[in-house]
């Protein structure tokens, strides 16, 4: 009952935190005043049809990279499922997050699912959480890169702040995975004040036994590390053709070293599915670049408007690779 108090009041927060933000988010486009609405509706107004397309075709490529990324991953581990179902997972995934509160959920699902047809559903989780984390590893020190080549513009508390969490967070997820010596004392800790976490922990072992053999596969590792570089690159080349939409004269060395940052920001798990979350870093850090809220907003609408779409494909493969395990 404790447990479950403390679940709803964190999805309270999360809720409260993202519609706070979403009033800042108003607030700083000046949406409030008839004045501000219209400079931003002249913004939307004037979007390119061309570059629109271009934007759409860069952010299904994007799925294409993470997909190609899993599906090494999968294969490293004999996990034998095609790159064509892995890639349906992964936006059956996407489908599942429009309904779920945080992105975890998507994975959760694309996980269980490759799992169920697998029949191998511990070493599945594993080559989620190896692609996720692989990922969030190279997002954070591209971020931190990027804060560095510009610290005088970028020297913002709620900036650093995202670095320490993220630093501090996958530092200790490592440690756990490198020293045995502190998983056991954490197993021991928990074990011993919760009455039934036996059974979790004997599951929660036969993962850990699963990612220590990626941990000792360089040529899985070095691909995953290789891929998410690519996979940024194209998350970079995605806002700026998204800025482009809107026929803003953009610079794109200053997307390489926004978009990073932007994404290290919107991972930070304080809201509803990121809701308000997204857009208050878009507008954050474009007007730090020197670029207007209205142009924010609309980038993170129609980045919002894609993961949709990629939501809705998704959807459409549902059926069709969640009920059929036959190739």
């Amino acid at each position: 009952m404790a447990r479950l108090t403390k679940s709803f009041l964190f999805k309270v927060a999360q809720v409260f935190i993202s519609v706070s933000l979403l009033i800042l988010v108003f607030y700083q486009t000046g949406l409030f005043s008839e004045e501000g609405r219209a400079s931003f509706l002249n913004t939307l107004q004037g979007a390119d049809f061309s570059w629109l397309l271009v934007s759409i075709a860069v952010g299904l490529l994007i799925n294409l990279s993470s997909s190609l990324k899993w599906y090494m991953l999968t294969t490293a581990r004999d996990l034998k499922a095609g790159f064509w179902r892995i890639y349906s997972y992964y936006l059956i995934g996407q489908f599942c997050n429009l309904f779920l509160p945080t992105s975890v959920g998507g994975d959760v699902v694309r996980s269980y699912q490759l799992g169920k047809y697998t029949d191998n559903q511990t070493d599945s989780l594993a080559s989620v959480f190896v692609e996720r984390y692989t990922g969030v590893l190279v997002l954070l020190l591209i971020a931190g890169i990027a804060v560095l080549t510009r610290l005088s513009v970028f020297n913002v508390d709620f900036i650093l702040v995202s670095l320490v969490i993220f630093s501090l967070g996958l530092g200790f997820i490592a440690w756990m995975l490198i020293d045995e010596r502190l998983y056991l004392w954490f197993r021991q800790l928990v074990t011993s004040h919760i009455t039934n976490s036996e059974k979790l922990f004997i599951k929660i072992d036969s993962l850990m036994n699963s990612i220590s053999v990626y941990r000792n596969d360089y040529r899985a590792m070095v691909w995953a590390f290789i891929n998410s570089l690519m996979f940024y690159f194209i998350a970079v080349v995605n806002v700026y053709v998204t800025a482009k939409v809107f026929q803003v004269d953009i610079g794109f060395i200053d997307m390489l070293i926004a978009t990073p940052i932007i994404m290290l920001i919107m991972n930070l798990p304080i809201s509803f599915g990121n809701l308000g979350l997204m857009e208050f870093a878009y507008i954050a850090i474009f007007q730090i670049m020197g670029y207007s809220a209205e142009l924010a907003l609309s980038v993170a609408i129609l980045m919002r408007l894609k993961s949709l779409l990629d939501g809705v494909i998704g959807g459409v493969l549902y059926p069709i690779f969640v009920t059929n395990k036959s190739e």
